[in-house]
């Protein structure tokens, strides 16, 4: 087993790094990613074990499991163990190496079923629409240039796991989309000049895009895309991003 390196002071270089991880800059810099939670550090185990690069936990913990005992263990005190592990989840944290996501390319032949576009800011809607996605039969995902990095510490919790289970592509801006070549469906809010999702019926491959948390779609976008919107009741103007486009791919799923 691999000598643990003890931490007790937030000024060594490791923990700083460590910190950093909690920002999109600091993931892209130092090309890592921090998980936590039994659950997705289990995902994590189960589907990407080589990329496991640390093993972060406080010196009450037990070891880490036989498949890791070779990767790097870093000990930290339990107020330092706190801060890093942010969400306050039980057992360790792991550091996985941060893999470059495959650019959209549109047009290359679009794979059967929904290609979802993302581009919310919220790393939170981010990790619930690709749980969605996943959960939903989706194709793949395409976060755009709005959206909060996928693997901020926010964005995996919410995920689930679950940005391990479909394929993630990096992706133009959301207003260059107007301009994209194929079946293009942006979810709007309700409108005379949209569609119910219920009225409805996609082809065997198109994209599904959702507005901005707070904005909503660009006009471009809105004129060139065949608009589709939710049936709600009266009185309830908008849902959740996420929320939102996980009824869409259920309707059309």
């Amino acid at each position: 087993m691999v000598t643990p390196l003890i931490i007790h002071s937030s000024a060594n270089p490791i923990f700083k790094k460590l910190m950093a991880l909690h920002t999109a800059r600091g993931i892209r810099r130092h090309g890592e990613f921090l998980v936590a939670g039994p659950k997705i550090v289990g995902e994590a185990l189960r589907q990407e074990r080589d990329s496991v690069t640390a093993w972060i936990a406080p010196p009450d913990l037990p070891p880490p499991p036989a498949e890791l005992r070779q990767v790097k263990r870093v000990l930290l005190t339990k107020e330092l163990f706190r801060k890093v592990n942010s969400f306050g989840a039980p057992g360790a944290v792991l550091t996985l190496r941060l893999k470059d996501l495959p650019a959209f390319e549109p047009q290359a032949p679009w794979p059967t079923g929904c290609t979802l576009f993302i581009p919310f800011g919220d790393p939170e809607n981010v990790g619930a629409a690709i749980r969605a996605a996943a959960g939903l039969g989706a194709a793949r995902v395409v976060l755009l240039q709005e959206a909060a990095c996928p693997f901020l510490p926010k964005a995996v919790r919410a995920s689930a796991g679950a940005i391990w289970k479909i394929r993630l592509e990096s992706g133009p801006g959301l207003a260059e989309l107007a301009g994209i070549y194929g079946a293009l469906f942006a979810l709007d809010l309700p409108s005379e000049e949209g569609e119910s999702l219920n009225n409805v019926k996609p082809p065997e491959r198109y994209g599904l895009v959702a507005g901005m948390e707070g904005q909503g779609l660009p006009e471009a976008l809105r004129r060139m895309a065949q608009r589709v919107y939710i049936p709600m009741a009266g009185g309830v103007e908008s849902l959740n991003a996420a929320v939102a486009v996980a009824i869409a791919l259920w309707a059309w799923r």
